[in-house]
């Protein structure tokens, strides 16, 4: 009677276990996304099949059969003739063990292992791994009699903590780390793939508990008065796991979880699994509480290692196993450990056991693996994991997937005039309707959105014509090329009078001789042809004047249709004054004043382009520096400093091919760049020969002066595949060449790269700074030069550094747009001026304007107007309080793109400033073309502008151009009173720079603004008549 119970027990606890394969296939097909979800069941149910047959093939022989020095079982192989129905009870109980073990690792890997992959794995685990460390641990159960040598050391696992969860647990990490996370899964930090069904995972998760009381109540082997005890420590420890790990989990997270509260359940029976048949419920519960907190751990740490395990099932089993195989000798009674005879020894066995078995089971998968891998590829293709493994791998589809392609099809091909189909009466055809409804009000969207920039781009003509009749040459022809109308303006420029001119010929009057057959041509076409002279478009050409001079011009043709014929407007304007100031500053712009050579913005564009080339050469780069030239400044003077740098450039061309690159760094740095060269012998033999030469002595003043160099030299491409690398350890080079003792050259080399860490130090520090607060805004004042009234406040950022004070921007924003911080920072410099102007404003000071800097990636990023929109709005601040401040050479990047943002944000109420201008490339298009209020001047003009005639004329230029143009002109960097006086005899509207004040913090500009509180700070219209009056018509 009492065998038959025992068996009847063994039985009913194998179907509750068996029971277990529909929870796991219940919580990893919720937890996973839906389009995997058909994917994960079959893989469950094959590994269902596969290892039952493999188990009874060998792998319960293997396992329980006769040992052989406790390391394998050697018989009862396709088990079951001449068994005794226990035995059979036994095999089917430990045949779902190795099942459930199994099925552990089809969660982990879900998402993107491919299905015979898993086939593999799930062989690999069920014939050379489970079987082999159950024996260890499990070896000589079904006779009573331990033969695993673990078993025999006194190891305690129970019911499968180690045995069954830990090994899964261990497979599948080694299966994740051959596989790789889930694309997309760490792109964003903090970012989850969330479950398709969690209420399926949720039911996963009670047939999962329900089935464990099969789990820990059979392993009994009989129906005695302990598994009372133990079904209801089973219950005790997931419960208390479960609240544990949700509990624990709100505390870090600040909601309650429910991948947490889930996990933690299984967690916590885990973890109570390996000694359920010696606790008291107490330690169950604390032992079940453990485990709920070591997922949630657990699971934090993978996520900190980019470990992607798609359904927890690592921290669940692996980690919860690993603590209640150690709880056994934490909590259990003392009299338990009959074998090693006390705690720490049985703590020690339990360690033993956890580290082999780990060791072999991750080490035996982790290489099987591999070797698979080396024939067969585990992983899906990137495609296949984007559409979904239900399709990819099983053709298997759904009403959602196929709405989901359809409307994908729509979005890669740009169409959407026509609706997707509707499945009417579905919850997918409710979704289909609504989009339907979305396209057609978008479309409707759209076509007002046309309607409405076809209305503008008439306006913009109309404007266009009109500002062209101001200010060009108009000129009227008939259809033979005759003059009808002549405005002043064309008399000026050509130098006869409108009474001359009307009736002669165009051709005649103004057109080259060499070009006037090619003008006729084009008038007898009506200007369509293509060529010098097109209708509708502004094109370049050269005209003549009266008295036989050429002139740059542009000529823009409009025709009317007046009677049987057309007449024709011609739009003509001399651009020789431009296209000189352009030349000037190109010329300042690439090109160093002092010495003629190339500037190092030149220099740096010229080797990339160079270096962009189908099969560059090899390329050296020499970075020199002059060793003595400070002395040469201090005890001659900086004359004769300027005469020695003249000379060293004068040696450094004869020194150089004339295909090589040379350029002035800055102050007594020059960079050389050796295009083509042979071999590194022959450029350290051209640096031994540069270095002679300047060893050399000069004439300077009448006196001998040496000026010895020394020179670090990198080769492309061992030494960087880019100028900026190349330039940076050439630099590193010649850092070593001057502790060297100065006068000689380095060649870089690796060992020179440790230099680089206090640069990389310096990057994770100001991820930090932007977590900690650690930048700060200072303000620096911009003043009417006519009135001294305080009529704006540039925003300069500065960050305090821990340990080493305040920071310049010049040293850090180079690094903020290296990493890509620079939009983050950008976005936090913007609202901390917008909440410090609502700051002074609540404090009743009346602060001006504010304006911030914008660097290039972040005007250029999509959708930059929303984001500044966004912030005006949060802020609560008014538009017309902020200003923006944009480099011109941003502007020469997407023309079309910038002039969409620039419009948005003037649509928004903010001014915008051209910051630096005359440095870059200095278009005077941009001027025309792009929506700008203000233009700056740049300090390297204006520190000299009452020193040299050059600096002056262009600061003159710059500041004539603005005013022709509407524009207000701000100077930056005034320093002296002579400087001011020269920018107010030129018209500038406003300056600032540390002849009035340096920038100041938010403190004390607070004073500033206190101490002029009673003075009428002008409002922004008054500012913009005022700049009127002072820039004309």
């Amino acid at each position: 009677m009492s065998d038959g119970l025992d068996i009847a027990w063994l039985l009913l606890c194998s179907f509750l276990v068996f029971m277990m394969q529909a929870g796991f296939l219940c919580l990893e097909t919720g937890l996973v996304r839906t389009k995997n979800s058909i994917n994960v069941a079959i893989k469950n149910i094959v590994d269902l099949c596969l290892s039952g047959l493999v188990f009874w093939l060998f792998g319960y022989g293997l396992m329980f059969g006769a040992s052989h020095a406790g390391w394998i079982g050697t018989d009862d192989f396709l088990f079951g003739e001449g068994a005794s129905a226990h035995s059979i009870c036994v095999f089917f109980f430990q045949c779902m063990f190795c099942s459930t073990s199994a099925t552990i690792v089809c969660g982990a890997v879900a998402e993107r292992m491919r299905f015979l992959a898993y086939v593999f794995s799930t062989l690999m685990m069920v014939a050379f791994i489970y079987p082999v460390t159950g024996h260890w641990a499990w070896g000589g159960l079904p006779t009573g009699e331990a033969t695993g040598w673990l078993a025999r050391m006194g190891f305690i696992d129970f019911a499968g903590s180690t045995v069954v969860h830990g090994v899964g647990g261990w497979v599948a990490l080694a299966a994740v780390l051959r596989l790789g996370a889930r694309r997309g899964r760490f792109d964003v930090e903090g970012f989850v793939l969330q479950g398709g069904n969690v209420p399926l995972a949720s039911l996963g998760v009670i047939l999962l508990w329900f089935g464990w009381f099969g789990f820990n109540g059979g392993s009994a082997s009989k129906l005695d008065e302990t598994v009372p005890l133990i079904l209801l420590n089973t219950f005790i420890a997931a419960g208390c796991g479960g609240l544990a790990a949700m509990f624990f989990g709100y505390v870090r997270l600040g909601y309650p979880a429910a991948l947490d509260l889930l996990n933690g359940v299984i967690g916590g029976l885990v973890a109570i699994t390996a000694s359920c048949h010696l606790q008291s419920p107490p330690m169950s519960a604390l032992i079940g509480g453990g485990g709920g907190v070591v997922v949630v751990l657990g699971s934090a740490w993978l996520e900190r290692l980019r470990i992607d395990d798609a359904v927890g099932a690592i921290p669940a089993h692996l980690f919860a196993g690993i603590w209640g195989t150690l709880a056994v000798a934490l909590f259990a009674p003392v009299s338990a450990f009959a074998q090693t005879g006390g705690r720490l020894e049985q703590l020690w066995v339990q360690g033993l056991g956890v580290l082999v078995i780990g060791a072999y089971a991750f080490s035996v998968s982790f290489g099987l693996l591999w070797l698979i891998g080396r024939f067969y590829r585990l992983r899906v293709d990137a495609e296949s994991e984007q559409a979904g493994l239900n399709v990819a791998e099983h053709g298997a589809t759904t009403e959602i997937l196929d709405l989901l392609m359809e409307m994908d099809s729509q979005r890669r091909q740009g169409d959407f005039s026509n609706p997707v189909r509707v499945e009417p009466h579905t919850e997918v055809g409710q979704i289909a309707l609504q989009y339907n409804h979305v396209l057609q009000r978008v479309n409707e969207e759209i076509q007002k959105r046309e309607d409405v920039l076809n209305a503008l781009t008439a306006s913009e003509g109309r404007k266009t014509a009109i500002l062209d009749a101001v200010l060009d040459c108009i000129i009227t022809i008939d259809h033979e090329g005759r003059v009808l109308e002549f405005n002043p303006a064309a008399a000026r420029t050509l130098g006869c009078s409108r009474r001359s001119a009307i009736g002669r010929t165009m051709a005649e009057l103004m057109i080259p001789s060499e070009r006037r057959e090619g003008f006729l041509q084009a008038l007898r076409s009506g200007f369509v042809i293509e060529g010098r002279f097109l209708l509708d478009q502004r094109t370049q050409t050269i005209l003549q004047r009266v008295d036989g001079e050429s002139f740059p011009a542009e000529v823009g043709i409009t025709q009317v249709l007046c009677g049987r014929h057309p007449e024709y407007t011609l739009h003509v304007r001399d651009v020789t004054r431009q296209r000189e100031i352009q030349r000037r500053l190109h010329q300042l712009a690439h090109y160093d004043a002092l010495t003629g050579l190339s500037n190092r913005h030149f220099f740096r564009n010229s080797l990339s382009f160079y270096l962009m080339a189908e099969a560059p050469r090899q390329v050296a780069v020499l970075f020199l520096d002059l060793d003595r030239f400070k002395n040469v400044n201090d005890t001659l003077g900086h004359p004769a400093g300027d005469q020695l740098l003249l000379e060293v450039a004068g040696r450094l061309r004869a020194c150089v091919r004339s295909d090589d690159l040379l350029a002035r760094w800055g102050g007594d740095e020059f960079i050389v760049a050796l295009l083509g060269v042979e071999s590194q012998a022959a450029v350290e033999q051209k640096a031994g020969q540069i270095l002679r030469e300047l060893e050399a002595p000069h004439r300077i003043s009448e006196r001998s002066v040496r000026s010895p160099a020394s020179i670090g030299i990198a080769f492309y491409p061992e030494g960087g595949g880019t100028p900026e690398l190349l330039i940076r350890n050439a630099d590193l080079a010649l850092y070593q060449a001057k502790k060297a003792g100065r006068n000689n050259f380095r060649v870089f080399c690796d060992d020179m790269a440790h230099l680089l860490t206090e640069r990389l130090e310096q990057e994770n520090d100001l991820r930090e700074a932007l977590e900690n607060e650690e930048f700060e805004l200072f303000y620096q004042p911009q003043i009417l030069i006519d009135t001294g009234e305080l009529i704006g406040l540039e925003a300069l950022i500065r960050w305090r550094r821990p340990g080493q004070g305040l920071v310049l921007p010049s040293v850090f924003i180079p690094v903020l747009e290296e990493t890509g911080l620079i939009d983050s920072v950008g976005e936090w410099v913007l609202r901390a001026a917008c909440r410090q102007h609502v700051a002074w404003g609540e404090q009743g000071l009346n602060p001006p304007r504010i304006a911030v800097n914008i660097s290039g990636r972040q005007f250029l990023q999509a959708g930059f107007s929303g984001v500044v929109s966004r912030i005006l709005e949060e802020q609560r601040t008014l538009s017309a309080s902020l200003q923006l401040e944009i480099t011109e050479t941003i502007l020469t990047r997407d023309t079309v793109h910038c002039i969409e943002t620039l419009r948005n944000l003037r649509g928004l109420g903010l001014e915008i400033a051209l910051d630096d201008f005359g440095t870059g490339y200095s278009s005077l298009n941009y001027l025309k073309r792009f929506p700008i209020d203000v233009i700056k001047l740049d300090r390297s003009f204006v520190s000299e502008c009452h020193l040299k005639e050059e600096d002056a004329a262009i600061c003159a230029a710059i500041i004539s151009l603005g005013r022709s143009l509407g524009l207000k002109t701000v100077a930056e960097g005034v320093e002296e009173p002579a400087q001011l006086d020269f920018l107010r005899r030129e018209g500038c509207l406003a300056y600032q720079g540390y002849l009035f004040s340096p920038p100041r913090s938010p403190q004390e500009t607070t004073e500033l603004l206190s101490a002029r509180a009673c003075e009428e700070v002008p409002s922004f219209d008054v500012i913009d008549d005022f700049a009127s009056s002072s820039i004309g018509p």
